[in-house]
């Protein structure tokens, strides 16, 4: 009788280790994600939620993969990568020459919001390989903390620049340029206006894991506030609104806060770019410090 009960304890915490690994298919190479489809990251990511590939990822096989060499945590990281040309869907015909290679979380924080709002935590890990380079004059994105679309509609944000599509509402985004990893901050008034601030220097980038800690408070008053840190600086502040405004979806009454977008997102490839492979790894979110950070000492954070 003990050997057998000894025998099912080893047989579920065997199924239970399995259970946790995404599906097989995900880990073969020739395997091509859909658009708004789930990957089932087998780690938990806390308030982030699942992840879903963007309605115009890219549809070819290398543009995002299950990672089991370059990791930075657990046994997988995801792998981003983008060739010349690549699009999908939508992007394909727009002005900017636009493509790429994006997921999101879907999570929502609190419950009664589209998105996040309040006091949230947000730590990720960055690996950018020794031959993935900027491709100016156009345009990389590695990740962006996004209004929802039904934002933009109801305040009637529309680009009077005439780029072709509505002034969108992105707080947070980051951009990989010939000078390094730039973090813009949204001016919250109106479209373009932005901050600029260049929080990992292009020398120190490549070949190496970037830990991402982010402290920010999602609000349209004045007491909002943004820590982040990169490894062992802290490399941005500010005081003030982080949203525009808050306002409540039409549909279900929900008030609407950021998601987080992340990967390869290409723009304005006019001419010929070379190929960008990115990794990302060890994702999670939540209340406060001390339920997010994996590689940050939060009693000790750098000032």
């Amino acid at each position: 009788m003990k050997k057998t009960l000894i025998i099912l304890f080893s047989l579920f915490f065997c199924l239970s280790v399995q259970a946790k690994d995404p599906p097989k298919k995900y880990l073969d190479n020739n395997y091509a994600f859909k658009h708004h489809e789930f990957i089932k990251w087998p780690e938990k990511t806390g308030v982030w939620g699942k992840i879903e590939t963007h309605g115009r990822i890219a549809p070819n096989s290398w543009n995002l993969r299950y990672e089991t060499e370059i990791v930075r945590d657990g046994k997988y990281s995801l792998r981003f990568e983008m060739r010349d040309g690549d699009c999908h869907r939508g992007d394909c015909g727009r002005k900017n020459k636009a493509g790429r290679s994006e997921v999101s979380f879907t999570g929502s924080f609190p419950k009664n919001t589209k998105g996040h709002l309040g006091n949230v935590w947000y730590a990720w890990s960055l690996y950018i390989p020794k031959g993935t380079h900027h491709i100016d004059p156009a345009y990389t994105i590695l990740g962006q903390f996004k209004m929802p679309n039904d934002y933009v509609k109801q305040l009637n944000r529309i680009d009077s620049s005439g780029f072709d599509e509505d002034c969108p509402e992105i707080p947070l985004l980051f951009h990989f340029t010939g000078e390094g990893i730039l973090m813009t901050k949204d001016g919250v008034l109106k479209c373009g206006d932005h901050e600029r601030k260049i929080i990992l220097p292009y020398e120190q980038i490549h070949n190496k894991w970037h830990d991402f800690l982010l402290n920010v408070s999602w609000t349209d008053k004045e007491d909002g506030h943004i820590d982040l840190w990169i490894n062992d600086k802290k490399v941005y502040q500010s005081k003030g609104k982080t949203i525009g405004k808050i306002i409540k979806r039409k549909k279900d009454g929900n008030k609407m806060g950021p998601a987080y977008r992340f990967g390869i997102y290409n723009g304005k490839r006019f001419g010929s770019v070379k190929t960008q492979v990115i990794y990302y790894d060890a994702f999670k979110s939540g209340k406060n410090c001390k339920k997010t950070a994996l590689f940050h000492d939060c009693k000790n954070l750098p000032n």
